[in-house]
């Protein structure tokens, strides 16, 4: 017996946490809808969302809202690493395709694992709005939300969970002595540390809970804390857009290299098959736009159809002096650097090379632009040497129509040494036709070492341009708003420096137009910061230019073709304002 408790033991050491380990936790079931502004947004309490995972199986991410019409089908975590012994770590979720790689509830923090017990206690999403809590600490009554707060974990879970104020600094979760979920109230040293938005759904989960079915690979012993949220304001932008903030923990002893953090979407804009997707590699930012200028079909969104983007406003932290400039500023091993979106994969609703991974190695090799046969994905063309415009050349981005042209990052190019310009790389150039697309953006790699947190904040867009007919015009008001929306995150969401409740004011006349050779702008006042930008009918940006204290200057067309093009500004504080002009 003796022996066999060593051979256990040992057998156990060198396994760490894998399937011999797990729990046998049910898939989780609790779900809530983030419906504060113009999106209805079902949040499930998993590593999935946007769905109806229970009952209709059908899509919830709705905008407008009340509209009917869905832009997401779901959407998913994933997680890839390899240990010491090069044995790979996998936890990912699309929409239950095969089963689960999450599970509801933290983590034992000395041994990594969970009991079903925890997982069916934490099956459950708390929904909170900003002004129950303000109408709290005012004297108002304790909701149910407030009540029953998941504040502090119990046992060997960690002692805090979700974000809350404590009055009387006893660490103790307590509505009775005044604590409350914390929106920031109170002031916060870390944006991270926070609740965020008018409306905001906290939930927990792991990996360890029960055998991976989704991937079939071994379990990473990660902590998720999670939270959805969105604002409620005047401005069309924000409220068209919906954010979500992930604290990723390594709970185990393992320490994983070449970790990938990725973020799967079914984007089924409306009529799911005539989409197209693509990239913006300076903005971080993944899409889906429709194929053609009618989203046709009950579903379908009809004439002038949007355009709805996913961007990685906040990363995983870099390796330190890891020598590579991961969120693209020209500046390399700077303190506290973030990994911005560094692969951008899609595939097909098949089983193909270029279709659905079916096991952890599919899954981890997407993470890596690597189809499932073990290739990189090459630019051009359908990112496997066919189709229009293919070469051997090996890209971490599919799609990014013109965006990648300055340096070539997806190429290995850099700021001090641009890759070779390549020919522009879309869905329509390469010869694809609109179908029912999948896409995964990921930041990686980098180190997740034992004990390891890492705070990750992404967004989801949502824009339609109504004034132009086409997907292109969609997908440029895509652009102008996910610059918004950034600004808005690099000031931890605070509404009054970005003044985004005030109405939208920034005027611009221009002439002539039609235009030939100069197009002259007269702005309404001197714009002391700012950007003034011109898109073709692409979406790709054709024309900047940086404003410093103007009022009137000219942008030079001759080199444009003839067409019609927009022109968005943008202003730090969040302002817009846009047109189109015809070149002749």
């Amino acid at each position: 017996m003796k022996k066999l408790t060593i051979f256990l033991a040992l057998f156990i050491s060198l396994i760490g946490i894998n399937n011999f380990l797990l729990a046998q936790c049910a898939a989780p079931t609790a779900q809530a809808d983030l419906d504060i502004a113009n999106v209805r947004a079902r949040i499930q309490c998993g590593g999935d969302m946007w769905w109806d995972a229970v009952a209709s199986l059908g899509p919830k991410y709705e905008v407008p809202i009340g509209s009917g019409k869905y832009s997401m089908f779901s959407g998913g975590l994933w997680v890839g690493g390899v240990d010491g012994s090069n044995n790979l770590h996998v936890a990912a979720q699309t929409y239950r395709q095969s089963g689960s790689d999450f599970w509801a509830g933290p983590l034992d923090t000395t041994s990594a694992l969970v009991s079903p017990t925890t997982c069916s206690q934490f099956d459950q999403v708390w929904k909170i709005t900003r002004q129950e809590v303000v109408n709290f600490i005012g004297g108002g009554p304790t909701t149910t939300p407030i009540s029953t707060w998941p504040g502090n974990g119990s046992g060997n879970q960690a002692h805090y969970l979700a974000p809350f104020h404590d009055a009387n600094g006893d660490g103790i979760y307590n509505p009775a002595n005044g604590d409350y979920p914390d929106f920031g109230f109170a002031g916060s040293p870390n944006c991270c540390n926070i609740l965020h938005g008018d409306q905001a759904i906290w939930w927990v989960i792991n990996d360890a809970g029960n055998i991976h079915t989704e991937t079939s690979g071994a379990s990473l012993g990660i902590e998720m804390q999670c939270q959805a949220f969105a604002y409620n304001t005047n401005d069309a932008d924000i409220n068209n857009t919906t954010f979500y903030q992930y604290l990723l923990i390594n709970r185990s002893t393992n320490t994983y290299h070449s970790t990938y953090f990725g973020i799967y979407a079914d984007a089924d804009l409306g009529n799911y098959l005539d989409d197209y997707i693509g990239c913006d590699v300076p903005r971080g930012m993944g899409y889906c736009y429709n194929g053609d200028s009618d989203d046709d079909g009950p579903s379908g969104y009809g004439l002038f159809p949007p355009a709805i983007g996913i961007d990685f406003l906040k990363g995983p932290l870099a390796d330190a002096g890891d020598g590579v400039d991961n969120n693209r500023n020209c500046l390399t091993d700077e303190a506290g650097e973030e990994i911005i979106m560094s692969n951008f994969q899609y595939w097909n609703n098949d089983f193909t090379n270029s279709g659905n991974p079916q096991n952890a190695t599919h899954y981890y090799n997407y993470l890596k632009s690597v189809w499932k046969n073990g290739s990189h994905v090459t630019y051009g063309g359908f990112g496997n040497g066919t189709g229009n415009g293919a070469t051997n050349i090996p890209s971490n981005f599919m799609f990014p129509g013109n965006s990648d042209q300055q340096y070539g990052w997806g190429m290995g190019g850099n700021c001090t040494t641009p890759a070779p310009q390549q020919a522009d790389w879309d869905e329509y150039i390469a010869g694809n036709v609109p179908y029912d697309r999948r896409f995964l953006m990921s930041a990686g790699p980098f180190t997740l070492s034992p004990g390891a947190v890492h705070c990750i904040t992404a967004a989801t867009i949502w824009a339609r341009d109504l004034t132009s007919p086409g997907p292109f015009y969609s997908l440029a008001a895509l652009q102008a708003a996910d610059d918004k929306v950034q600004l808005f995150f690099d000031n931890c969401f605070d509404i009054n420096v970005l003044g985004i409740n005030e109405k939208e004011n920034v005027h611009a006349d221009i002439f002539p137009n039609p235009v030939n050779e100069l197009l002259e702008v007269n702005l309404g006042n001197i714009i002391t910061e700012g950007t003034f930008s011109v898109y073709d009918v692409t979406g790709r940006i054709v024309k900047q230019v940086s404003l410093k204290q103007q009022q009137k200057f000219s942008v030079s067309c001759k080199d444009l073709s003839s067409g019609i093009y927009v022109y968005r500004i943008l202003l730090p504080n969040g302002k817009t304002n846009g047109g189109r002009f015809i070149k002749e």
